[in-house]
């Protein structure tokens, strides 16, 4: 592997990785919102809040990169940021 395609793997995991704590800061925030504002947390709303935050994903943007590596990265995203908050309610549920 050279330098080009080791810089270009880097990119996509720090790109990736972004993606990924960003929605994992929108899904705490709109949980938090979501308690505060009185409502009960059960199974239809943790998963309500999981499916907003993969839709507010899927509807962001990346700049500054090829398209073909952007669909990439985004597909990679969404399919991570889907197993991490499925990870993460179920860990929850079970405390």
């Amino acid at each position: 592997m050279d330098d080009k395609q080791i810089l270009q793997n880097a990119t996509r995991s720090a790109a990736q990785a972004g993606m990924i704590t960003l929605v994992f800061e929108n899904f705490t925030a709109q949980l938090i919102r979501y308690v505060l504002s009185g409502y009960l947390l059960d199974d239809t709303s943790l998963m309500t809040l999981r499916d907003n935050c993969i839709r507010d994903l899927k509807n962001s943007t990346i700049t500054g990169l090829p398209l073909d590596d952007e669909a990439e990265i985004f597909r990679q995203a969404v399919e991570n940021a889907e197993k991490l908050l499925d990870a993460a309610i179920t860990r929850g549920r079970d405390i």
